[in-house]
């Protein structure tokens, strides 16, 4: 093998250990942080709502 085709090679590799871990470590508790926030500004907002509504 020569060196060009070793070295895509182990970009290939490296690219996709990188995405695969940078998914596994930031996307994924990211998306849980952005659904929790979001879980919380409906609450927080409906919450507002039915109390105006009892009052």
């Amino acid at each position: 093998m020569n060196k060009l085709t070793l070295f895509l090679l182990a970009m290939v590799v490296y690219y996709i250990l990188v995405i695969f871990l940078i998914s596994k470590l930031f996307i994924i508790p990211l998306m849980k942080f952005m659904a929790l926030l979001f879980f919380l500004g409906a609450g927080f907002i409906f919450s507002r709502k039915m109390r105006r509504k009892l009052q």
